[in-house]
């Protein structure tokens, strides 16, 4: 009888233990978390960097990757779990990404996203506060000359006023010349920019490269204009023609939000231009597309 009760009460001693090693293992447990050292940007330029610092507390990483997120929608993921740094139980990831042009265009913002070894998933999130560029300015809005000045004169056509600009991500320009105007002398190939911070107080080079219909044939021509101030409502430029005798011909554009657009003022006039193959943009000069 003795000998039983001395095992039953070895048995609940182990049990106890083992309960106690259970209990002591429980507390130890990670629990996963992920935090990020700042959840928004201060506003960058084009070009500019923005970084963040991702931290992690986690027993074991399944996978990590992030997204980037244009107007809330997001993109393919990216796998970085190999750019982790470990250090026990913490993991941390230093966060790089290079402003690209027309990055300004919409919101943008980064989603990082864990999945831990028990299939638990994190996230945080970063948003980037990007400065519109002026070649962005030029993309977001139409554009329309409202004044054309010489000398002190006001030399601004008609038509020139009656002109809508339209200017494209890919490097292609169209006019919307309205039907008073609409003709077919011309097909608008091309915009070019360039920023000039150090040529005194020109700040770019906007360069239009268009097709002349001379004949049978298409002849290159191209336009720079110079633009001394700019914001996302107007902008002042200087074309310099000195073929005709004029220069320093000031031009005030000013923008006006996107909506109806018949390039070259009317559907037939815009099927006539582009049948045209010696007015075709793809035998433009391509040194005509880098401003020196």
């Amino acid at each position: 009888m003795k000998r039983l009760k001395l095992i039953l009460s070895i048995f609940a001693i182990a049990a106890l233990s083992l309960t106690f090693i259970f209990i002591s293992c429980k507390k130890e447990e990670i629990e996963t978390e992920m935090s990020i050292n700042q959840t928004e940007t201060g506003q960058l330029d084009i070009g500019e960097t923005a970084t963040a610092i991702v931290t992690i507390t986690t027993e074991g990483v399944k996978s990590f990757k992030y997204y980037k997120v244009v107007d809330n929608v997001k993109g393919s993921a990216q796998d970085a779990a190999s750019a982790l740094v470990q250090n026990g139980n913490t993991y941390t990831y230093n966060f790089s990404y290079q402003i690209q042009e027309f990055d300004d265009l919409a919101t943008l913002g980064f989603e990082f996203e864990l999945t831990d070894n028990k299939n638990l998933v994190k996230t945080v999130a970063l948003a980037v506060n990007v400065n519109i560029s002026v070649q962005s300015m030029f993309v977001k809005y139409d554009w329309k000359v409202i004044e054309s000045e010489w000398l002190g004169f006001d030399v601004l056509a008609d038509h020139d006023a009656a002109y809508i600009y339209r200017f494209d991500q890919d490097g292609t320009y169209e006019i919307d010349m309205t039907p008073t105007y609409a003709g077919d002398t011309h097909h608008f190939c091309f915009w070019v920019y360039k920023e000039t911070p150090n040529n005194a107080d020109t700040i770019a080079i906007m360069r239009l490269v268009r097709k002349l219909k001379s004949g049978d044939i298409g002849v290159d021509e191209y336009y720079d204009y110079r633009i001394t101030s700019a914001n996302e409502s107007q902008m002042t430029m200087f074309w310099d023609v000195a073929a005709f005798g004029l220069y320093n011909i000031q031009n005030t554009f000013k923008s006006q939000a996107k909506g109806a657009f018949q390039p070259y003022g009317t559907v037939e006039m815009e099927a006539i231009v582009n049948a045209n193959t010696a007015l075709s943009c793809s035998t433009i000069d391509e040194d005509l597309l880098t401003i020196p």
